[in-house]
Formats: C-alpha cells, sequence, structure tokens
C-alpha cells in the first residue's frame, strides 16, 4: 500500500485536497504539506473590520491569506508543518469527543517511544488554541479539527484533521499570524508557545510510513475503538475489517496517485 507524502504548491491546493477526501465515500487519508507559506482562517473572518488590509499586508510579507469552511482560528502552513487528514463514515454511536481520541491515538502509535511524551491540552498564546492539541514539555506540537456532514442514512462524514509542527520556522509563522491578527482585532501570539518534532524530539521530519501505517490500523478498527482517556470501549457496527481494508488500500493508492 503507498505511503507516499503528498506535496502541494498552497495550502489552497492542500484544502482542495482535503475536501476531495472528504466529498469521497469510504475511509481515506490525506498526507499532505504545502511548499508556499501562508495563513488559513476560518471563512467567517473575512467579515472582520480590518480583514482586506490585513490579507493585502500579509501577501506582501510572502503570507497569503486563505479561507477554510471550518472554524477555529488563523493558522501557518509550508514546508514547517505536516496535514494529517483521516476522512470516514463515522460509525453509530460515534461523537465528536472520539473523533479527537482517534488523531490522537494515531499519532501517539505513530511517533512511537516519543508518542508517550505527548499531553493533551489546551496552550495559551499559541496560534488557534483547542483543548485537543497534542503538547510536548508543555508547548503546543498538533492542532486538531473536524468537519462533519450528515450521511442520507442518518450517520455523519467526518474529517478529522491534524497539523503538526515539523521543523524550525515556528518564530516566522507565529510572527506572521500575529501581524495578521493585529489587523483584525486579535490578540497576539507567542513563538515560545509552540515547538516542533525538531526541537522536542530531534526529529527532522514526518515518519510517514509510521503515520500512514497506524491511520490504516485505526480506520480499519473503529468498530472497537478505545477511548485512550477513559478505557471505555465503544462497539460499534460496521463492514468487517478485512472488507473495510481493502475498500481502504483501493481508494487511498487512487488518492495518492491522483
Amino acid at each position: 500500500m503507498s505511503s507516499a507524502f503528498q506535496s502541494v504548491r498552497t495550502a489552497a491546493d492542500g484544502l482542495r485536497y482535503e475536501d476531495a477526501l472528504f466529498m469521497a465515500g469510504g475511509p481515506r487519508v490525506g498526507l499532505w504539506s504545502a511548499t508556499q507559506r501562508s495563513l488559513v482562517c476560518p471563512r467567517a473572518f473575512g467579515a472582520k473590520v480590518g480583514y482586506g488590509e490585513g490579507a493585502a499586508l500579509s501577501a506582501d510579507s510572502g503570507w497569503p491569506v486563505f479561507q477554510r469552511p471550518t472554524g477555529g482560528g488563523v493558522v501557518p502552513q509550508g514546508p514547517m508543518v505536516a496535514n494529517l487528514a483521516l476522512a470516514f463514515d463515522a460509525p453509530r454511536g460515534f461523537m465528536i469527543e472520539d473523533g479527537y481520541r482517534l488523531l490522537v491515538m494515531v499519532i501517539k502509535a505513530a511517533l512511537g517511544p516519543h508518542g508517550n511524551a505527548l499531553g493533551v491540552s489546551d496552550t495559551p498564546d499559541s496560534f488557534c488554541d483547542g483543548a485537543w492539541n497534542l503538547t510536548a514539555g508543555g508547548r503546543k506540537l498538533v492542532g486538531t479539527a473536524q468537519r462533519w456532514r450528515p450521511t442520507n442514512d442518518g450517520r455523519a462524514r467526518v474529517l478529522a484533521h491534524a497539523m503538526i509542527l515539523i521543523r524550525d520556522g515556528i518564530a516566522p509563522a507565529t510572527q506572521a499570524v500575529s501581524t495578521f491578527h493585529n489587523a483584525i482585532g486579535l490578540a497576539p501570539v507567542r513563538a515560545d508557545a509552540h515547538t516542533s518534532l525538531e526541537q522536542a524530539f530531534s526529529l527532522r521530519s514526518l515518519p510517514i510510513d509510521a503515520m500512514h501505517r497506524a491511520s490504516v490500523e485505526a480506520l480499519a478498527d473503529l468498530q472497537t475503538f478505545k477511548d485512550i482517556n477513559s478505557g471505555r470501549k465503544i462497539c460499534l457496527t460496521k463492514p468487517s475489517t478485512s472488507i473495510l481494508r481493502s475498500q481502504y488500500q483501493t481508494q487511498t493508492e487512487q488518492a495518492f496517485m491522483a
């Protein structure tokens, strides 16, 4: 099964790539990184006073601004960031907290021994702060988000996304976010509220094969997905693992070859 990493030119290309995964049927995994720096913000920010001026100033500084359909805050994209997208039809009884636990479980498993050092909490003064950040030494390493859409059978299609800081570049990224924040009336963020795989664990790149393998296994085993926080077991009805793996393999190879 292919585990190629998808490099895209801009964050906008990455958002379209994730949207294609989200709109497709069946479980899919996307691993991508933008080659050009940019900022991505919720579409609703376009209505904020100062948005036009701030976006123009950011673009002139080498950080063009793109919008996404989901909420949250402003995030940087570029070679310093790796993105993981898990798209799947949620089993019945699956809750939004389970989607975040799924991301946490996959990333911890992919990082091996380093995964045991990760915490889950908010990180004040970080960009797009949230309760399901993954932290190393109290600093934000991974940001998480989800997008849900109802399906015809009364369930939901889920896109669970994680952005992982992988290498140096945090200082200019946080400065770009702070400058844009200032234009639209938001507080600045601090570089030292963040860390990267390189800073925290001396890893220069994402362990792509391990991340891909952990994602495949987690999506295949959703029917017995274990809550890593409470230890409860969610028994969910789903096609057999062998059928799911076969379907997943075909669709994922097509996605990476596209």
